[in-house]
C-alpha cells in the first residue's frame, strides 16, 4: 500500500513541477467546457477544482480498471497486445494485470515489468521505490500546506502574494 501511495506522490509531484513549469499538452481537457490545458490553474487546488466532474469519473474508472485489470479481459485485450517479442512476451495489455492474491501488493504491470529473481536485488530496488515515495509524500504534503497557508507551493519565501524569488543569477 505505501508503494501505491509513494506513486501517487510521485505523480503529483510531478504535476507540480510540471505546471510550474509551463508546460501544457495541446488541445481540450474538456470541449463541453471549452476547457483548454494552457487554461488550467498553475495552484495545486485550483488545478483540481479546474478539472470537470466528468474528467474526474473519467480518472477514477480508469485507475478501477488498472487495478482490477478489466482491461485486459480476452474480450478486450487492449491497444498493447504482443504476440511474441525479444523477450518472449505473450500478452501485456494496457492496463496491465489484475491484483490476485498469488502476486504482490502492486505487481499489476504484466510481463513488462522489470522483475529481480535476487531477493537481496529485489529487496534493495524496493526499498528505493519506498524512500522514493516516502520523499515524494513529504514533497507533495509541503506543498498542499504551503498553499493553504496562502504561498507559492515551489516558493514559499515568494512572500503571502505567492511570487518567485528574485534570480540569483542575471
Amino acid at each position: 500500500m505505501e508503494i501505491k501511495h509513494g506513486r501517487a506522490a510521485m505523480l503529483g509531484f510531478v504535476h507540480i513541477l510540471v505546471t510550474h513549469a509551463g508546460i501544457r499538452l495541446p488541445g481540450y481537457l474538456s470541449l463541453g467546457n471549452d476547457l483548454k490545458f494552457v487554461d488550467m490553474p498553475i495552484g495545486c487546488f485550483a488545478s483540481l477544482e479546474a478539472v470537470p466532474t466528468a474528467g474526474w469519473l473519467q480518472i477514477m474508472v480508469t485507475t478501477c480498471m488498472v487495478e482490477t485489470g478489466a482491461g485486459n479481459l480476452p474480450e478486450f485485450p487492449g491497444p498493447g497486445t504482443v504476440l511474441a517479442g525479444p523477450m518472449g512476451l505473450k500478452k501485456a495489455g494496457f492496463f496491465g494485470e489484475p491484483q490476485t492474491d498469488d502476486k504482490q501488493p502492486g505487481d499489476i504491470g504484466g510481463p513488462l515489468w522489470m522483475r529481480y529473481d535476487d531477493p537481496e536485488v529485489k529487496t534493495y530496488k524496493l526499498n528505493i521505490e519506498r524512500n522514493n515515495g516516502r520523499a515524494a509524500m513529504m514533497g507533495i504534503t509541503g506543498c498542499l500546506v504551503h498553499e493553504l497557508l496562502g504561498v507559492d507551493a515551489l516558493y514559499p519565501t515568494g512572500g503571502l502574494g505567492g511570487a518567485a524569488p528574485p534570480p540569483i543569477f542575471s
